[in-house]
């Protein structure tokens, strides 16, 4: 069988031979295997279940959680003559029933949808004559990460799985400690003897720093000249659209071509600044975490984010995509100690106190009481714990913050570390390191 998807990665991607992760992964998936695959940003996740689907009679469906990840997937896909699709974005209802009639229809190798398209995916596919050969989850933290809390339809692909007659599964992402693993086995359904694939998360080329800012002036004033004299393509994380735009705005200023992208422009302009990027028109991208999932540009030499993420899976995730053609590269992180007042009220706004939530499920006035966000988490949470049906068990609630707290617990604690900055987010992963291939701690 690896044989054939050998000769399927030369013919249809140009690629010589497979990684050593790649041919682990791709013989459980070619087994029928479930498969749980965690490698490092830039391993060739997407090659994982993009091969067997050529290798395979069928249908392979991949829940992705970004419209732009499957567009550049689909495209890059196309380009090579693969028949695939994707259900989602701007797409009209004529387009949308095209695009699930040639999979029911058995014209696709695969079909690329969100998490709340799924379910009603997997009703229409059940009913007609195409075998589902395997479902991919891709990014598959999300399923841990955002399945409560954010995108709830991240809890019912188990159940959609089911509707689709068990297909084998699929699942795949960068970061994952030992208890995120099985946590996504749990969600997915997977198997017992799930073949779980893990790589190390180590980037030797990657050298991290923290640099200690005074203010937002001078946070900037360091971020112009960063950029200005790394002369290379970079990214440029910022927690806020307003801050994103701002940011962009005075790098421009400064001489510095850079473009903004986050989820409130229109999919054209994002695709524009996307392509601008990739062809090296644009040098700085200044983005929020919608940017980066899937985005296949090797030669990133810098990184910056302009405070600190919430956790150090985002953070070694964002900062993982400099450097993936494996030449020196900076991650940079900028902080100052109230850069924790966002995470925090976002913490907060996540988990609102007990009180308040059960006061906005039992009178309506009280909801003009509180800011959105906590109304939007009360409704969430409503939908979760059913109080109609008698007392709320919040321990599981509980749990969840506690392990959001602790995740930026984490993070807080790498920004004050005064040992190895590469050891405390490698151990984060449950990863030891021999020896530090450089951080600004350790003087390399």
């Amino acid at each position: 069988m690896l044989t054939h998807a050998t000769a399927l990665l030369r013919s249809a991607f140009g690629l010589r031979d497979f990684r050593p992760l790649q041919r682990q992964v791709i013989a459980a998936v070619l087994r029928g295997d479930d498969v749980l695959a965690v490698l490092p940003t830039g391993g060739g996740k997407s090659l994982c279940f993009q091969v067997p689907a050529l290798h395979s009679p069928g249908l392979t469906l991949v829940v992705s959680p970004l419209i732009a990840l499957m567009q550049d997937q689909v495209g890059r896909l196309r380009a090579r003559g693969i028949a695939a699709a994707m259900l989602g974005g701007p797409m009209g209802h004529e387009a949308w029933c095209r695009s699930l009639d040639h999979a029911a229809a058995g014209r696709l190798r695969l079909l690329y949808l969100s998490p709340e398209r799924l379910g009603r995916v997997a009703q229409a596919l059940s009913a007609s004559a195409v075998p589902i050969t395997r479902l991919v989850v891709d990014e598959a933290h999300c399923v841990v990460e955002w399945g409560h809390d954010f995108r709830p339809s991240y809890r019912r692909i188990r159940a959609a799985r089911v509707v689709l007659g068990r297909p084998p599964c699929v699942a795949l992402t960068a970061t994952a400690r030992p208890v995120v693993r099985s946590a996504i086995r749990d969600a997915l359904g997977m198997a017992p003897r799930t073949t779980v694939v893990v790589g190390s998360f180590d980037r030797p080329n990657l050298r991290f720093e923290v640099i200690r800012v005074h203010g937002e002036a001078d946070r900037l004033a360091r971020l112009v000249v960063m950029v200005r004299t790394q002369r290379a393509s970079a990214v440029v994380y910022a927690p806020t659209r307003g801050l994103v735009d701002g940011l962009a705005r005075a790098l421009r200023e400064s001489g510095v071509p850079a473009a903004p992208y986050h989820a409130g422009m229109s999919g054209n302009d994002r695709r524009s600044v996307l392509d601008g990027f990739l062809a090296d028109r644009t040098r700085v991208v200044v983005a929020t975490c919608a940017f980066g999932l899937g985005i296949d540009k090797a030669d990133v030499r810098l990184v910056v984010h302009w405070s600190m993420p919430a956790s150090p899976e985002a953070y070694y995730q964002e900062a993982g995509r400099a450097g993936r053609d494996g030449r020196p590269a900076r991650c940079v992180l900028f902080h100052h100690p109230h850069d924790l007042t966002v995470p925090r009220r976002q913490l907060a706004m996540t988990f609102p106190d007990e009180r308040v939530v059960e006061s906005i499920w039992a009178e309506s006035r009280a909801r003009r009481r509180y800011a959105e966000a906590v109304v939007t988490s009360a409704d969430r949470l409503e939908a979760e714990l059913h109080p109609e049906r008698g007392p709320v068990d919040w321990r599981p609630v509980r749990r969840r913050r506690r392990a959001a707290e602790q995740r930026l617990k984490a993070m807080a604690a790498y920004a004050e570390r005064r040992e190895c900055r590469r050891a405390a987010l490698l151990g984060w992963f449950g990863e030891s390191v021999a020896r530090c291939g450089g951080c600004d701690r350790c003087g390399r």
